[in-house]
């Protein structure tokens, strides 16, 4: 019963974002953020209503909603990056290129690990599947919050509210996969614990992006641009430096 009244609200707590979305203009301003939030919303709307018809269909509907949603949960990490670091064009492309090649690297790896492994569990790799991808997105997470400490980077309350509740949200998942992987009988708690979770970090987005804050513009500029620069060009040189050692030991 408790776990059926959080996954009300959540969902409750979703539309009410994706209105205020609308009402204060911030859809185009968070195009990814939104989309997250939106098939959230309509995952949530179609699993509780294949609950409700066919209870026993339930888990085979949760993966595949549970799946949209973790890859899209990547445009939050985009779209803190993108605002993050959008006084820094330089970093912020290495940063969303690496987020994206790492991904890829990984997502490639979790669809061919099963046709290698030969024998395999269907539940036990979409967990593995998960708690890799949120490993990920946490390592994104803290070195930005590096990032940000370091380089003393001003942001807004939507990118504070994003980040947080994001990183609380991802941390409360991490910490359920690692249990479950070790205790099945810990099913039961995390299926309170995940919406409840979930249920906090809407909450904080909904307070965080009720309207519109922007990360104000850096007054003067700061190292971060600059030391990429320099990490690109001495990266740059290293390169044409080995490129000419081979090009040297491979004549004759």
């Amino acid at each position: 019963m408790a776990s059926l009244i959080i996954w009300l609200a959540g969902i409750l707590l979703e539309a009410l974002i994706l209105f205020r979305g609308f009402r204060n203009a911030t859809l185009a301003k968070y195009p990814f953020f939104y989309s997250y939030i939106a098939s959230s919303l309509a995952g949530n709307v179609l699993l509780y209503v294949r609950y409700k018809i066919a209870p026993e269909s339930y888990l085979e509907w949760y993966w595949g909603v549970q799946f949209v949603t973790l890859i899209l949960g990547y445009g939050i990490i985009l779209e803190i990056l993108k605002h993050v670091l959008s006084p820094y064009p330089g970093a912020e492309k290495f940063a969303r290129m690496a987020g994206i090649s790492v991904f890829v690297v990984i997502f490639c790896f979790a669809v061919a690990y099963p046709f290698l492994l030969g024998e395999w569990s269907q539940a036990g790799t979409e967990v593995e599947l998960e708690r890799d991808l949120r490993t990920v997105q946490a390592m994104f997470l803290f070195g930005l919050l590096g990032v940000i400490s370091y380089y003393r980077i001003a942001i807004g309350k939507n990118m504070k509210g994003m980040i947080l509740a994001y990183g609380l949200y991802i941390a409360t998942s991490l910490a359920s996969l690692a249990v479950r992987s070790y205790a099945y009988s810990f099913d039961a708690a995390w299926s309170t614990i995940e919406p409840f979770s979930y249920l906090v970090s809407v909450s904080i987005w909904l307070t965080a992006l009720w309207s519109y804050h922007p990360s104000p513009v850096p007054a003067l500029a700061i190292r971060l641009e600059t030391d990429y620069e320099d990490l690109v060009s001495r990266t740059q040189t290293m390169m044409g430096a080995v490129r000419s050692h081979f090009a040297k030991a491979a004549r004759p």
